[in-house]
């Protein structure tokens, strides 16, 4: 749909579930998706057309988050028994395993250059985003906090990264600095405020909500004012992705 929430168009019509969209360059959109049994990874063009699918191991594959030159697509596998992080080329090969804990390491996010990658783990015994070299190494824990963190987001210019937390009492949206600092919160209504996205242009955060009774999307200004629901819809709308 535009930014202003007018025009769905509906890409899959499969009685599966399909799930969490990520933007691949200008022409292509991973998704997730259920419709041969297990989650697994699906890239297709724009239109809907030509759905293809790319993971077809055991587990469930999901989450994926494509590069900014739109050639990898990072995602979670369960595959080997616990959630890790993977990496696999758009057209299916070259897959690579990141992470190796014995936690659940899940729901990445590539740097606008590329050169690193932002997830959430509970290695250390809580929710908490951490960022790691596309390589996976150079691990570093960005939140370190009591409360949950989850769903990171960078500005199109790397220097913050938008995430959801419960450390106010209820899961809202926060912005931090890209090394961890300088956090603050931009939403405050009791509700679940989580999956935020940013707009190409980063003066804009796209996001879910459920504080109209109902899982809607809605976008706000990047400071958090002008908060603005979209789809005011009375079926369940989620897992934002903007274009890049």
């Amino acid at each position: 749909m535009g930014l202003d929430g007018n025009n769905p168009v509906n890409l899959t019509n499969d009685p599966a579930s399909d799930m969490e969209p990520s933007w691949c360059g200008s022409e292509m959109l991973a998704f997730a998706s259920d419709r041969h049994g297990n989650l697994h990874i699906y890239i297709m063009s724009l239109d809907g057309a030509d759905q293809t699918r790319l993971t077809d191991g055991p587990g469930a594959d999901f989450a994926p988050a494509c590069s900014p030159s739109g050639d990898q697509i990072a995602y979670t596998s369960s595959g080997d028994g616990n959630d890790e992080i993977y990496v696999i080329n758009a057209d299916g090969s070259g897959k690579l395993r990141l992470t190796t804990e014995g936690a659940a390491d899940n729901f990445p996010a590539w740097s606008p250059d590329g050169s690193k990658i932002a997830f959430v783990s509970n290695r250390d015994g809580n929710s908490e985003i951490y960022t790691m070299n596309s390589d996976g190494t150079g691990l570093v824990n960005l939140t370190d906090d009591a409360g949950e963190d989850s769903g990171p987001a960078w500005s199109p210019d790397g220097s913050k990264i938008a995430f959801t937390s419960t450390r106010s009492g209820s899961w809202e949206i926060h912005l931090m600095n890209s090394d961890g600092s300088g956090a603050y919160q931009l939403t405050s209504n009791g509700a679940v405020d989580s999956a935020p996205t940013w707009t190409a242009d980063g003066s804009q955060i796209v996001f879910h909500s459920n504080r109209d009774g109902n899982d809607e999307i809605y976008r706000m200004a990047s400071d958090g004012s002008f908060q603005t629901n979209l789809t005011g819809d009375s079926a369940a709308d989620s897992a934002p992705d903007s274009e890049r």
